[in-house]
């Protein structure tokens, strides 16, 4: 029962279960919305080998695959429902400073997934899938490729550049921490583009392709230690008026 504006602990603990159950009950919504619409997501995924011959070569393969994408649906269509839950639930105990800076880095942070896991989907899966159809030269082999195969690798393609993606805040979280400094991610700029570059070598050997890559690579994470400098300052300057 709330007493002098607080919840007690059996309070918050009825309210943690109310909104884990609507976070369950979102999920099971999602995957069976995204079952319905299962098979067409698996031919937007599959218009991008065009290259391959598809085939399934297990009986339940193809109904597998639905499944699997179901349920990744799912639990991209739950992650704001359960980030809106977590909020609501800390937002009580949070100054005004703290809900704006949450509310700026959720939003940031899921619309960044989004771009990476678009920028994979439309740039670097037809590169990578276009060269990987080229491979055969002497047309010995048939590129005949499992579903469910293909399907895994696009979905994970697409989530570790959504992950990617995430880098400014991860390095502007790990700054507001003091974990960080821009200075040291400024210096160790030209290691990072040296990974990249490694990175984008890793794509076909066609310059056009690699650039594609690795530019938005680099802009991201330059933009992150401009991100963190700002901050950076910011920390400094309430620090300084704290002293006064």
């Amino acid at each position: 029962v709330p007493q002098g504006g607080r919840m007690s602990l059996l309070a918050h603990l009825n309210e943690l279960r109310r909104r884990l159950t609507i976070c369950a009950v979102c999920f099971l919504v999602g995957v069976a919305l995204c079952l319905s619409q299962a098979e067409w997501f698996t031919n937007l995924l599959l218009s991008r080998g065009e290259n391959f011959s598809f085939v399934y070569i297990a009986p339940a393969e193809l109904m597998m695959t639905y499944v699997r994408i179901s349920l990744v649906g799912g639990v991209v269509i739950i992650i704001p429902v359960i980030i809106y839950h977590i909020w609501r639930f800390l937002q009580p105990g949070l100054k005004r400073a703290e809900q704006m800076g949450f509310n700026l880095i959720i939003t940031v942070g899921l619309l960044l997934f989004c771009l990476g896991a678009l920028f994979a989907f439309t740039i670097v899966l037809p590169i990578l899938l276009g060269f990987f159809a080229r491979l055969n030269t002497s047309g010995t082999v048939t590129a005949m490729v499992s579903v469910q195969e293909y399907v895994s690798y696009v979905i994970s393609t697409m989530l570790i550049f959504g992950v990617i993606f995430e880098t400014p805040i991860v390095l502007v979280a790990l700054t507001g921490v003091g974990l960080v400094k821009p200075k040291t991610l400024q210096k160790n700029f030209k290691y990072v583009v040296l990974i990249i570059l490694i990175v984008a070598v890793i794509t076909p050997p066609d310059v056009t392709s690699q650039v594609l890559v690795a530019i938005p690579l680099m802009i991201l994470f330059y933009a992150s230690i401009i991100l963190c400098k700002i901050l950076f300052r910011r920390k400094l300057a309430e620090q300084e008026e704290d002293l006064d």
